[in-house]
């Protein structure tokens, strides 16, 4: 039989035994609860944009739209007699 090795002691790679190992530690949750924070702020405040923007868009889509006054187009000259009158309020007001 051969005798069993050494142990090896590998207390010296413990980070733990580092003197700044736990301001790490504390640094890494206060960022992680930092985050957390920042994530449920971000989702709150989209909620809430994205509620007033559904209003908005409701308000617009229900709101009452004004018709324009109508006027003689190109396409009238083909669905109707055309005279003098209806070419000058095209815009031909410039006529020599």
């Amino acid at each position: 039989m051969t005798p069993e090795p050494e142990p090896i002691d590998l207390s010296a790679l413990d980070p733990s035994r580092e003197p700044r190992w736990d301001a790490a530690v504390a640094r890494v949750a206060q960022r992680a609860r930092d985050l957390r924070r920042l994530r449920r702020t971000v989702v709150r405040r989209g909620i809430a944009a994205g509620v007033l923007v559904a209003a908005a868009a409701l308000m617009l889509w229900l709101a009452p739209r004004p018709r324009p006054p109508a006027e003689p187009s190109l396409l009238d000259w083909a669905v109707r007699d055309v005279t003098a009158d209806d070419v000058l309020a095209l815009g031909g007001n410039d006529a020599y």
